[in-house]
């Protein structure tokens, strides 16, 4: 074990080495979806203790927050950045369009309900990690409930997650 690693361990625990670790791939991830799909800046990734979550996106720090009881599953983890990371991209999208999909989510942002995956907001997030998840890193990840699987792949084949209407 190098010199650093050593000291980092013996200040912070290894825990928090692990978690650095397991951070740094998934913020490159998000750092090159930032800069080739979306053109916007990166947000930072970060772990968390988190209520059932997996994980959430924090609209006023403008962060991905991980749950670190997932460190182990970096599918669910990846799918998850890039989930938090299209609702970060919405955020922007309606603060600087007046498209009929950026009114539509603007409304849609005001009653937000994380719970209620038929939001388009949602679904889109979902499809955007899907999308991003097979055609960058050849992964597939599909939703546990097999209605919403059958919302996001409408989504996908219908390309509203390509059009402003």
């Amino acid at each position: 074990m190098n010199k650093l690693k050593q000291e980092f361990i013996n200040n912070f625990g290894e825990d928090k080495w692990n978690e650095l670790e397991v951070l740094k791939p998934l913020q490159q991830a998000v750092d090159l979806v930032c800069k080739e799909y979306l053109g916007i800046e990166s947000i930072p990734v970060v772990f968390e203790k988190l209520e059932g979550d997996v994980s959430r996106y924090d609209f006023k720090l403008q962060a991905i927050i991980l749950n670190n009881k997932y460190m182990d599953d970096y599918v669910e983890l990846l799918d998850s950045c890039f989930h938090e990371l299209e609702h970060h991209w919405q955020r922007i999208y309606i603060a600087n369009n007046d498209t009929p999909k950026a009114r539509r989510w603007k409304e849609e942002f005001k009653h937000y309900n994380r719970l209620d995956v038929t939001q388009e907001i949602e679904i889109d997030a979902y499809a955007f990690s899907q999308v991003i998840l097979n055609c960058e890193f050849g992964l597939t990840h599909k939703h546990p409930n097999d209605y919403v699987q059958i919302l996001i792949d409408d989504y996908i084949r219908s390309r509203k997650i390509l059009n402003d209407d």
